[in-house]
C-alpha cells in the first residue's frame, strides 16, 4: 500500500533511535581493545576496528539518507562480528570473544528490528 506524501525510502522518525545505538556500537567495537585489554590480538583487533567503522559509518549515513539497505548490511556486520572469533581463531581469549559475540548480537537484533518494523510501515 502506498500512502500519499510517502516517499518509500524514507524512514519514519521514531526508528532513529537504531541508528545512534548502532553508532555507539561501532564506537564501542572498535575502542574495546584498548578499553578491555586485548589489542595484542591483532586479529581481534584488526577485526574489532574495521567491524566497529563500518557499523558506526553505515548507521551515520543512515541518519542523512535515512535508507533502509543500511540495516541489512549491519546484520550481516554484526552476524560477522558474533561469529569471527570462530572464523578468525581467536577463541582462547575469553574477553575478545565475549566482546564481539556481545556487540554482535546487539547490531543484528537492532537491525532486525529496523527490518521488521520498516517491512510494517510499507
Amino acid at each position: 500500500m502506498v500512502q500519499i506524501g510517502h516517499h518509500p525510502h524514507h524512514e519514519p522518525e521514531a526508528r532513529r533511535w537504531q541508528d545512534w545505538a548502532n553508532m555507539a556500537l561501532g564506537i564501542l567495537l572498535a575502542a574495546s581493545p584498548w578499553l578491555l585489554g586485548y589489542r595484542g590480538l591483532e586479529e581481534a583487533t584488526m577485526n574489532a576496528v574495521i567491524i566497529g567503522l563500518l557499523v558506526f559509518a553505515l548507521s551515520a549515513l543512515a541518519l542523512t539518507l535515512l535508507d533502509r539497505w543500511e540495516a541489512y548490511i549491519n546484520a550481516v556486520l554484526g552476524l560477522w562480528a558474533g561469529l569471527s572469533p570462530w572464523l578468525l581463531g581467536f577463541t582462547g581469549y575469553d574477553m575478545a570473544v565475549l566482546v564481539h559475540l556481545g556487540i554482535g548480537a546487539c547490531v543484528v537484533l537492532i537491525a532486525l528490528l529496523e527490518i521488521w518494523q520498516g517491512s510494517r510501515a510499507d
